[in-house]
């Protein structure tokens, strides 16, 4: 015991020590978004949800109280009430990877059918504004929003190149990134060969897209298995409660303690296996990154209109 806790000691010190150095001397490192940031970003961002998302989020929060304490309430088991409240948010966010991803892929398999819906009416002759407005016609599903929005700014009068930046933002796929930056390159010099570079960008999202239900295919055993198990310990909790002499170790402070301990374990394990299983984005190029010492240059300020030297009144004869 002994040793061991000299040992834990001495790796305590070494690593103050090497985090005293770094905070020193520094690190050439590429500096890291804060941690609350990453976090959110891993949960999906409030600033991107939508008001539905939002009022899901809170209806399930409410729930989760009130489960929370009913089950304190009546039962006098704290943990027992938390480990239940968690549940009414747990099981939904551990089944939202799966859902991010299918959204994700019929995202992606409607941008590969609208650049090849783009591609043919590039080869009938048209503009390519005149293209991109036609394109809300039939336009898919998936992206029936998106791209009625960038055609109604085409037709208010925006630049081109200032609406697919809007549009590329409202997708926030890398995969987008590429077929925007191709629509960008030829709204600035409109040379051939533009119809030809969609019907590839659109054969190679088709492919993404086939790679990527392969792997969540993949994925979704384990995920069934992570479901079915946490719907059969959450049973087995409320079904504790039901079978006072089950439940009685846990009433002390020591089977609290124990109860908290096992809970937090099982907690972290489903954390764990939500991550591996999670659908993880390619950072996009179309955006700037805050983090980037890298700047673009100021906008050069306008020229001042020279003045004038005004005569005074009725000095002109």
């Amino acid at each position: 015991m002994i040793l061991l806790f000299g040992l834990l000691s001495g790796m305590a010190m070494v690593g103050g020590l090497i985090g005293v150095v770094v905070g020193v001397v520094g690190t050439t490192a590429p500096r890291r978004a804060p941690l609350l940031k990453r976090w959110r970003a891993g949960l999906g961002g409030r600033e991107n949800q939508s008001e539905d998302a939002r009022m899901r989020q809170r209806t399930l929060m409410a729930a989760a109280v009130v489960v929370f304490v009913v089950v304190w309430l009546v039962s006098g088991n704290f943990v027992g009430g938390a480990l239940l409240g968690a549940a009414v948010i747990g099981v939904p966010w551990l089944v939202s990877p799966a859902q991010m991803a299918a959204e994700r892929i019929g995202q992606l398999e409607g941008l590969s059918e609208w650049t090849q819906r783009l591609a043919g009416l590039l080869r009938l002759g048209m503009g390519l504004e005149q293209a991109m407005i036609t394109s809300r016609q039939g336009a898919p599903d998936e992206l029936a929003g998106q791209i009625i929005n960038l055609s109604d700014r085409l037709r208010l009068g925006w630049r081109p190149e200032q609406a697919l930046r809007a549009f590329a933002e409202e997708l926030d796929d890398v995969t987008a990134d590429k077929v925007v930056a191709a629509l960008i390159l030829s709204a600035g010099d409109r040379g051939p060969g533009l119809a030809q570079a969609l019907e590839d960008l659109s054969g190679t999202v088709r492919e993404e897209v086939a790679k990527k239900r392969a792997i969540e295919a993949d994925r979704a055993k384990p995920r069934t298995t992570v479901r079915w198990m946490t719907i059969i310990t959450v049973g087995v909790v409320v079904a504790g409660f039901f079978v006072p002499s089950y439940t009685k170790p846990y009433s002390t402070l020591l089977g609290q303690l124990v109860l908290a301990f096992l809970t937090a374990g099982f907690i972290g394990v489903l954390a764990l296996m939500r991550q591996l299983g999670s659908f993880r984005r390619v950072p996009r190029f179309l955006v700037t990154d805050p983090a980037s010492t890298v700047r673009l240059p100021a906008p050069a300020p306008e020229p001042e209109a020279p003045i004038t030297a005004r005569e005074p009144e009725g000095a002109a004869s």
